[in-house]
């Protein structure tokens, strides 16, 4: 009997480690930036403006503010927000978890539970959950990346 619970130990902790090593899962997006030959200038485009790592990661985390971009591929507006987008995650990404939404190819549950609940039908969105997930701003159409740095800001200092 000791020696089937020390199998039972030692199996019990190789589970853990293997599991520690093969099932981490990202935070959020990571490594966003625009994909290359974005236009600023015309609605000629016909990808969607951002790419990044673990871009099917909706999963909002208690304790961590959110901010989500809803957006499509071919649209002007959402080619230009897109770019503040990225910038501010390049500033905030340690602080805030970036979700990036294709309200075009909602795939997945979790991206149509969130549009669902977040987004208004106009793009580019965007939207700034709390630490506890309750949306605290959102703002439809182009916005100055400043104006959403303030309120990401305040959002951090509280």
């Amino acid at each position: 009997m000791t020696q089937a619970r020390g199998f039972a130990l030692v199996a019990f902790f190789l589970a853990m480690v293997a599991g520690l090593f093969t099932c981490q899962k990202a935070e959020s997006a990571e490594q966003l930036h625009l994909r290359e030959g974005v236009s600023f200038t015309q609605d000629l485009d016909s990808g969607f403006p951002i790419e990044a790592d673990n871009l099917e990661d909706y999963a909002l985390i208690t304790g961590k503010p959110t901010m989500i971009f809803f957006g499509a591929a071919g649209d002007l507006n959402t080619n230009r927000q897109a770019k503040r987008f990225v910038d501010l995650y390049n500033k905030y990404h340690t602080q805030v978890k970036f979700l990036i939404v294709d309200v075009d190819h909602l795939n997945n549950p979790k991206a149509k539970a969130l549009a669902s609940e977040h987004y208004k039908g106009y793009i580019p969105s965007e939207v700034l959950l709390d630490r506890n997930g309750r949306a605290t701003w959102s703002q439809v159409g182009e916005i100055e990346s400043t104006i959403i740095a303030e309120r990401i800001e305040k959002m951090l200092s509280k």
